[in-house]
């Protein structure tokens, strides 16, 4: 199907809803084996918060704040999966914080649906 002959679908209400209960699954290739993760799409009360940003901080030390909320994120997306019965063998939230950073930055990526980081 080419992109000029490809139909456009659009979510229903419905759906968008129902994405805050739809457990997600997804494997990640690391080294040539599969780690399998799940997690749930938050509501706004859900998301965790930055209450301010110090506009006196450099920029690095901003971005690495930036970086902890998105950590944070990722561990409620994948704290609410587990309460809600992720399917066995899916990475355990438990072990996020002890994983190597290679491996936790493959697994922030998709779940917060980053494609390529790199393609800035």
């Amino acid at each position: 199907m080419t992109e000029e002959t490809k139909e456009k679908q659009y979510w229903s209400v419905d759906d968008l809803e129902s994405l805050t209960d739809t457990i997600q699954e997804a494997d990640i290739t690391y080294q040539d084996k599969l780690i399998k993760v799940a997690w749930c799409e938050l509501t706004e009360s859900e998301e965790p918060k930055l209450l301010s940003m110090d506009e006196s901080l450099s920029e690095d030390e901003k971005n690495e704040q930036y970086i902890e909320l998105a950590k944070e994120r990722v561990v409620k997306m994948m704290t609410k999966a587990n309460e809600k019965k992720a399917t066995d063998g899916a990475l355990p939230v438990e072990v996020f914080g002890k994983l190597p950073s290679s491996v936790k930055f493959s697994v922030t990526n998709k779940i917060l649906g980053v494609a390529d980081p790199n393609a800035l």
